[in-house]
């Protein structure tokens, strides 16, 4: 309990003398100690827990749940609450005095970091509790070297209208390049306004965007220019998140369990030219310590991709939808979104193999699965521990097709090319937990993949980033 001036629990006459008054009436009087932008009823609301409190012991609970909901706030360097003796004449109360010193209102990051295939600068600028009603204000760039670029304004605010839900509001522009994939740019406008329960486990989001594909070498596949145009979407999507322990951590004795669902419905709305789509993704994983700073992780992943209305086992998806397969985020040992579905692109040589693939267009799919079991193990160097490196032998592998929209019923797509077709590698590498997300280096070997995939040959590098 932050700040406890009155009351120790250390030593056992201490402790003995706590529980023989633990239970004995009381009641709280609290005096907010607080200069600052935040207004007095961002605090007052989360200390209403403890005005309810009738004891000693119970006061000690609501304290800790008080902390960590200002805490959670993220507004305040430190949250300092001191329990005091009430009026010489009243020995049933208490005095409890809070003190929260604010963060700077501004703050500011600029970084670049490594991709398997790019290099990527960030840049952010935010506000930070501006106008004292908790809110925060970001302005986020990234420029990559393929010339990729991404702009976002977002704006958050907890506990909105007076409930346990946080806000969030954003506006973003990206100009994305994907010629090196699959021979198009893709042009985004759009807007996203979302609720976030208080514990994070929950997140609803309403997306209007407008996206505009192109194909500006002019060498894109006939499915890639089928693709090309203009396209809106407006969709909800659902999010459920929940993780117990920490999966990421080999040294960690009790293990972790983690496990999200993504849940997309898009075209919303009766204008014709809407995206219309239900698009499923989880991933679950399971880390089990074996002791000597080892565990066992196991991971899977799989989503599903299904256009929606008037035949729409006929109806192409939107490239931009599909899910991708290849690189240390899904599919060790293969070059990023270099496995699955592909078609030649135009004037590319039409012979077959492995040298063919260079000039052919990712296609993505509607139908993925992955599973990834590894061996993470420690090093003996603290040095190395403390900064979150750690290595692992592994077993990946996954499959990805297309579902709609070709000359294939889903019954055929689904026996033929997911089910009888996996791709599957091993390897043993290096994880490095950062800021930006895990940052992997492996040498890996390809033991099966099909036609025109793209292995990696030797080492591989990659970052995944954080969910």
């Amino acid at each position: 309990m932050a700040g406890l001036a009155a009351t120790s629990f250390g030593s056992s006459y201490q402790e003995n003398l706590y529980d023989s008054i633990k239970d004995k009436p009381l009641h709280v009087d609290v005096v907010i100690l607080q200069k600052g932008r935040t207004r007095p009823h961002i605090i007052e609301k989360e200390l209403q827990r403890i005005q309810g409190a009738h004891s000693l012991d119970e006061l000690k609970v609501r304290l800790l749940e008080a902390q960590e909901a200002l805490e959670a706030l993220n507004i305040f360097e430190a949250v300092q609450i001191t329990v005091d003796a009430g009026s010489p004449t009243d020995s049933e109360s208490c005095i409890l005095r809070v003190h929260c010193p604010e963060r700077r209102i501004w703050h500011a990051h600029a970084g670049t970091y490594l991709a398997e295939t790019e290099a990527k600068f960030e840049g952010q600028f935010g506000l930070t509790n501006p106008v004292g009603y908790a809110e925060k204000i970001d302005i986020t760039m990234e420029r990559s070297t393929k010339n990729s670029t991404e702009y976002g304004l977002q704006f958050m605010r907890p506990r909105v209208f007076g409930s346990s839900l946080d806000s969030r509001a954003s506006l973003a522009q990206h100009f994305l390049d994907r010629q090196q994939w699959s021979s198009y740019v893709e042009n985004y406008r759009g807007t996203t306004i979302g609720l976030t329960s208080e514990n994070g486990r929950h997140n609803i989001a309403y997306e209007l965007a407008w996206r505009a594909l192109s194909n500006p070498n002019r060498a894109a596949s006939q499915s890639v220019r089928r693709q090309c145009g203009n396209h809106l979407k407006s969709a909800l999507q659902y999010v459920y998140q929940w993780q117990r322990g920490d999966c990421d951590d080999p040294g960690d004795p009790y293990g972790g369990m983690s496990f999200r669902s993504t849940s997309e419905v898009a075209g919303l709305g009766a204008e014709s030219s809407l995206l219309r789509f239900v698009r499923q993704h989880f991933q679950g994983a399971v880390s089990l310590p074996t002791g000597g700073g080892t565990s066992l992780f196991l991971q899977a992943s799989g989503g599903a991709l299904v256009p929606w209305g008037h035949s729409w086992q006929k109806k192409q998806t939107c490239i931009s939808d599909r899910f991708f397969l290849g690189g240390v985020s899904s599919l060790r040992g293969f070059c990023e979104k270099q496995a699955g579905p592909t078609e030649a692109r135009i004037g590319s040589s039409s012979q077959s193999g492995m040298e063919s693939c260079y000039n052919r267009d990712a296609l993505g799919g509607d139908l993925y699965a992955t599973v990834l079991a590894a061996l993470r193990f420690e090093f003996p160097s603290k040095g190395l521990q403390e900064a979150g490196i750690h290595g692992h032998l592994f077993v990946n592998g996954g499959n990805l097709s297309l579902l709609s929209g070709t000359s294939k019923s889903i019954k055929q797509a689904v026996t033929e090319d997911f089910v009888r077709s996996w791709r599957w590698s091993v390897g043993v590498g290096l994880r490095w937990q950062t800021t930006i997300g895990t940052l992997e280096v492996n040498l890996c070997q390809v033991l099966a993949q099909q036609q025109h995939d793209r292995p990696r040959i030797g080492f591989q590098f990659g970052v995944t980033p954080p969910a």
